[in-house]
């Protein structure tokens, strides 16, 4: 059965699958902040790296709800697993801490902006578009 919002949310809602993304989003951020600074768009990512590290679990509590959407997450199979011996179960997914860590990678500058840093490029006015003396 493919998933849906109720099968993600339960997901998102999930403490063993909202650990491996802590530690994923953790092992993404120690990565940015040692990452060449001729990255493109690199103080923000930077900027925001070492908000993630120094408030992890609020960051992850921000990105939860959306993150299971993400087709890294969203496009393996999500099942609840029954443990009949302990009576207990939880939500699973079937995508790996590789998918997970792709998907962070993929969305950090979006999750940067969103976070507030973004430096917009300088705005270029053209020499010959400037109005003349008044």
């Amino acid at each position: 059965m493919p998933n849906d919002s109720y099968t993600q949310q339960a997901l998102a809602a999930d403490t063993s699958f909202k650990q491996r993304v802590r530690s994923s989003l953790s092992s993404v951020a120690w990565q940015v902040l040692n990452e060449d600074p001729a990255t493109a768009n690199h103080t923000n990512r930077e900027n925001f790296a070492r908000q993630v590290v120094r408030n992890l679990d609020n960051e992850v509590a921000v990105i939860m709800p959306s993150f299971v959407m993400r087709p890294n997450v969203i496009n393996f199979a999500t099942t609840y697993e029954f443990d009949w011996i302990s009576r207990t179960g939880h939500v699973a997914s079937a995508c790996g801490d590789a998918d997970i860590q792709s998907q962070l990678f993929t969305d950090w500058d979006q999750m940067a902006e969103g976070a507030g840093f973004f430096t917009p490029p300088p705005l270029v006015v053209p020499a010959n578009s400037r109005p003349g003396p008044l």
